[in-house]
């Protein structure tokens, strides 16, 4: 008989928060030329706590275009190429 194999209980890992080194960041930043702008989570939580409360347009459907059949009648020839032997053009009188 084969052994199956014993697995060890893993207890799963909670998140944690994790804070950004913001003095290294903006030392590479300015080591680039470049300046780091921090944002404001508070601002950015408002704006997003409007955006979600804001009601969604009205959505309007499309009209579909009614098909246009063609026509059954025979189909007719029409000549689109003047026949130039009888014009006369100003260079030739």
């Amino acid at each position: 008989m084969a052994a199956e194999p014993v697995r060890a209980a893993v207890a799963p890992v909670a998140p944690t928060a994790y804070a950004l080194p913001i003095a290294d960041l903006a030392a590479v930043a300015s080591g680039a030329g470049l300046e780091w702008v921090g944002t404001d989570a508070e601002k950015v939580q408002a704006v997003q706590q409007a955006m979600a409360a804001t009601p969604q347009p009205a959505r309007v459907p499309r009209e579909v275009k009614p098909v246009v059949l063609p026509e059954e009648g025979p189909l007719v020839l029409v000549e689109t190429r003047k026949n130039l032997s009888q014009v006369k053009l100003p260079f030739e009188s």
